[in-house]
């Protein structure tokens, strides 16, 4: 069974930090010579309107940072 579920993880501008759980990945590959690899994921109930960073985390791995609004 694969191990490497990407997690997402959303930094307010405060600094809190936000975990969500991904779905419906394109690939379970790991090595994807840098192919864009598209994944769903729930915005966590409750969250606070706003500016967060997110980066997807996989295997201890985090992405590039992207600047994504909450509304």
């Amino acid at each position: 069974m694969p191990r490497n579920y990407p997690v997402i993880r959303l930094i307010s501008e405060d600094g809190r930090v936000h975990y969500s759980r991904t779905f419906d990945h394109s690939t379970m590959a790991v090595a994807t010579r840098g192919r864009r690899v598209p994944t769903r994921f729930t915005v966590p109930a409750g969250l606070a309107h706003g500016r967060y960073d997110l980066r997807v985390l996989a295997n201890g791995i985090a992405s590039r940072e992207v600047e994504v609004r909450v509304s």
